[in-house]
């Protein structure tokens, strides 16, 4: 244990208001909106297209009589695929944040580090699945602590376990604030696709400048907030 604490960077404290971060992230996605748009679109659509391709293989049944375990292996089999576009939609809204230049192309660019990248997100899926079934909260508390696991992976080299374990142990410092953060998106995302998901080109945007171009740099890289 004593090891595994050392191949963690520390633990630094920080802080943030989410309000003024919520602010601060539609005041600075300007020239990152369309791209980010673009990047979601895409993920959307390729998951769309292996999800129906997959189903081929293992029918998820129907809405009465749905097959919950072909749905869990669909998922899992698309992580390689989605998992790389995910962490390069996140890494262009943490680039834009440093004041870097992005494109949407730029989200193909991690496919080299496809084992890392799909495993972190199967550990992930079933350690937040299992805190899930047990008791529900664990799988709360995990499924928001490991949020930054994957463009730790990338931004800081990290391998996977330490990937996951340092963002759930800076995560907790302030678990509740960035609960509060997620939970104001979700309600966000879901005004946004109300009109026809015209309200998703401004709310897709906020939540990935927000969430990686403001508060990751805060949390990971001692950014004042």
């Amino acid at each position: 244990m004593e090891n595994e604490n050392k191949s963690l960077p520390e633990i630094s404290s920080y802080d943030f208001g989410v309000i003024d971060l919520i602010k601060e992230g539609w005041a600075g996605m300007e020239g990152s909106k369309l791209q980010l748009f673009i990047a979601f679109v895409i993920y959307a659509l390729v998951a769309i297209v292996l999800n129906m391709l997959f189903s081929l293989i293992f029918p998820q049944g129907t809405t009465e009589n749905p097959n919950y375990l072909n749905q869990q292996i669909v998922g899992i089999l698309s992580y390689p695929v989605l998992m790389p576009i995910m962490v390069g939609t996140m890494m262009m809204a943490l680039n834009h944040g440093r004041g870097e230049a992005i494109e949407w192309k730029s989200i193909f660019n991690y496919y080299h580090l496809t084992g890392k990248l799909a495993l972190a997100g199967i550990l992930v899926y079933i350690l937040t699945l299992i805190g899930m079934v047990l008791l529900i909260l664990p799988g709360i508390y995990l499924s928001v602590a490991y949020m930054f696991t994957l463009p730790l992976i990338v931004d800081k080299n990290m391998d996977v376990w330490d990937a996951m374990e340092y963002s759930r142990k800076k995560v907790t410092q302030h678990w509740f604030k960035v609960f509060a953060l997620m939970l104001l998106f979700v309600l966000i995302m879901i005004l946004g696709a109300i009109p026809f998901g015209i309200g998703l080109f401004w709310a897709v945007p906020l939540m990935f400048v927000t969430m990686y171009g403001l508060l990751y740099p805060i949390i990971f890289d001692g950014k004042e907030a």
